[in-house]
C-alpha cells in the first residue's frame, strides 16, 4: 500500500515541458540581396513592429538563406512577423503614410489589409514546429 501512495504522489507531479524550436521558411523574396528580419511574438503588445514593439526573439538572416530557426522556445502560442530588409538598414522602411516599402509577411500568411493583428498570425508550438511565411509587397 505504501508503494501505491508513493506512485500516486509522483504521478501528480508535473514535469515542465521542454523548450523546442520553431523553424521558419521564408518564400517570396524577390532578391537575394539584403536580409530577412524575423521576430517571434508571444502576444499582441507591439505586434508586429520589431523596432518599437518587444518581440521575444529577433533573428536576422541573409535574404538568400530561406530558413531561420528560433531555438529554446517553450510550448505555447506564438506569431512570427518578417520583412525583407532590402537595404540592410535594420528597420522596415515605410512611405509617408506608414505603408511598408519593403515586402512583409506573417505566420499563417493572412492577407495584410490595414494594420496586422496578432490573432490571425497565431499558431501553437509544442516541441518542433515548422512554418512558412510568404512575403507580400504592399
Amino acid at each position: 500500500m505504501r508503494h501505491f501512495g508513493f506512485a500516486f504522489l509522483l504521478g501528480g507531479l508535473s514535469v515542465p515541458a521542454m523548450a523546442g524550436e520553431i523553424s521558419v521558411s521564408v518564400v517570396g523574396a524577390a532578391k537575394d540581396s539584403g536580409s530577412i528580419v524575423l521576430c517571434l511574438w508571444g502576444g499582441d503588445e507591439g505586434f508586429p513592429d520589431c523596432e518599437k514593439g518587444k518581440p521575444l526573439k529577433r533573428i536576422v538572416v541573409p535574404a538568400g538563406a530561406g530558413t531561420a530557426t528560433f531555438a529554446d522556445v517553450p510550448p505555447g502560442s506564438y506569431a512570427v512577423s518578417a520583412f525583407h530588409d532590402l537595404n540592410s538598414n535594420g528597420v522596415l522602411d515605410s512611405n509617408f503614410i506608414g505603408l511598408p516599402k519593403e515586402p512583409v509577411g506573417l505566420s499563417n500568411n493572412p492577407k495584410i489589409m490595414g494594420p496586422p493583428r496578432f490573432k490571425p498570425a497565431q499558431f501553437s508550438h509544442a516541441d518542433r514546429t515548422s512554418i512558412s511565411i510568404r512575403l507580400q509587397g504592399m
